[in-house]
């Protein structure tokens, strides 16, 4: 317990703390005194996970063997291409980060240290966990039922560019562990405008001139030009950015910067300038600070779009965009290629492919905040006919086999208990509810389920899409189990 709390209040290498404030204070109400028992590593049969050595029908629980997984996932890759896993495991310098969901915080942050810890060397705790949130979609949980899940496989199979999606999300993620909401008109309005409208559109308005005009080559005296000190000046302040996992900032940088440069080229109208030979110094000089400053966009944007990047530097002939390449300007002696395109625009029909039935909300059907509209009248009589009654939750656990369902053993206080299903799982850690009180449905017939029989129905409040989260009710301090609600 106290290499745990030490664990978690530590940094890393990098000196960043190992989880985020929001992991950490969620951490420490696990750790607190008496909260954390015995975990029970073993599964019965039927079980989907890996069988356990001479204990016929006990298998690993997958949460013990998946973390494992990544280590040996390593090991086999070092096998391949030849390096020693033990010596880079146990070198100083080597750096373990991970990257997860908040779904799965419990076992990355608790459980997965201490198993290393405890390993002993060359095993190493990890650096640093940092936690994203869920992805909705259209405002909506994603559900392959209601056809509001997003294949990846199905979005490379419509010819949908991986970086539309990469820059979509990075352009709305940050460091915490907050939702990230996938909306098709607004994927659509991001990557035509940022992406090919202003990002893109520099260089197809620059690269001709210099390609046909100069053979290719630019300008020389162009680093000291206002527009490429703007520019560079910013370079060190957006890798920061992306160091500290603020991608939405960075990007907003980036995109405020594409506005100068497209501004500036507005200004200087070099098709104007290409209509007079008297005007030909001054076509050279904004083009090629305009390709200067395409060049230095693209170095910002490529934690975010490898690919387009790569394509630039071979058309630009500025060798591997890095860092610190930033004061390294496009040189007369490397002449660029012919300017080809370099990203497709984004097509409705291809989102509406991907995410079918997600229609917009239209303002005239704006739903209240709550975001369901007031339900049909009722009588003193129908409500009469639920018995609510306060519950005490004497034991959670996940279902196996659900990844939306909890089983909670409830007493009511009528001399015994019952499991009631509820699909909470996406915002409740089991553990969080044993022996809070809570409101369920006592007089719900009996349902029966694969998994066991349901009796009765846990009280939860929230937004239509469940956007915002879920929230069992919680009677206030006083109320004892079997009390009914009037």
């Amino acid at each position: 317990m106290a290499f745990l709390r030490d664990w978690v209040h530590g940094q890393g290498k990098s000196g960043v703390d190992r989880v985020q404030p929001e992991i950490r204070a969620k951490d420490e109400e696990w750790l607190a005194d008496g909260k954390l028992g015995d975990w029970d590593i073993s599964r019965d049969a039927p079980y989907f996970g890996i069988p356990i050595p001479d204990a016929p029908g006990k298998y690993f629980y997958v949460w013990l063997d998946a973390p494992v997984g990544y280590l040996a996932s390593l090991k086999n890759y070092a096998a391949k291409v030849g390096f020693d896993f033990w010596k880079f495991l146990s070198e100083e310098k080597t750096e373990q980060i991970h990257f997860i969901g908040k779904d799965i915080v419990y076992f990355h942050t608790l459980f997965w240290p201490a198993m290393l810890h405890f390993a002993g060397q060359p095993y190493r705790v990890p650096d640093n966990v940092f936690v994203h949130g869920f992805m909705t979609v259209d405002g909506r949980k994603m559900s392959k039922s209601r056809g509001t899940g997003i294949s990846p496989l199905k979005y490379l199979e419509l010819g949908m560019n991986p970086e539309w999606l990469r820059y979509y999300l990075a352009a709305k993620m940050g460091r915490t562990n907050d939702d990230v909401d996938f909306s098709k008109n607004d994927f659509l309005a991001r990557v035509n405008s940022d992406l090919i409208g202003k990002y893109v559109n520099i260089a197809s308005r620059a690269a001709g001139f210099i390609f046909k005009r100069f053979e290719g080559r630019v300008a020389d005296g162009i680093a000291d030009d206002a527009i490429v000190t703007t520019l560079r000046d910013k370079v060190a302040e957006v890798a920061s950015l992306f160091n500290d996992r603020e991608y939405a900032k960075a990007l907003r940088i980036v995109m405020d910067l594409t506005d100068v440069v497209n501004e500036y080229v507005d200004r200087e109208k070099p098709w104007e300038l290409a209509k007079s030979e008297d005007k030909k110094t001054d076509l050279h000089r904004v083009c090629s600070v305009a390709l200067e400053a395409f060049r230095l966009l693209t170095l910002m944007l490529k934690p975010v779009l490898p690919a387009t990047a790569a394509n630039v530097e071979a058309f630009l002939n500025c060798g591997e965009l890095t860092w610190d390449t930033a004061d390294r300007v496009l040189s007369p002696e490397s002449p660029i290629s012919a300017f080809k395109h370099l990203m497709q625009r984004a097509d409705i029909k291809q989102l509406d492919a991907l995410v079918p039935g997600a229609p917009e909300v239209k303002p005239e059907e704006k739903p209240l905040p709550g975001g369901e509209a007031i339900a049909e009248t009722v009588t003193i009589d129908d409500f009469n006919k639920l018995d609510l009654r306060v519950a005490k939750i004497v034991k959670c656990e996940a279902v196996e086999g659900s990844d939306k369902l909890l089983r909670l053993t409830v007493d009511i206080g009528e001399g015994r208990t019952r499991n009631i299903f509820s699909g909470i799982k996406a915002w409740y850690d089991p553990k969080d509810l044993e022996g809070k009180l809570t409101v369920v449905i006592a007089n719900l017939a009996p349902r029966k389920m694969r998994f066991g029989v349901s009796e009765g129905m846990l009280l939860s409040a929230s937004d239509a899409s469940e956007k915002k989260g879920l929230y069992i009710l919680e009677p206030q301090t006083g109320a004892e189990p079997g009390m009914r609600l009037h």
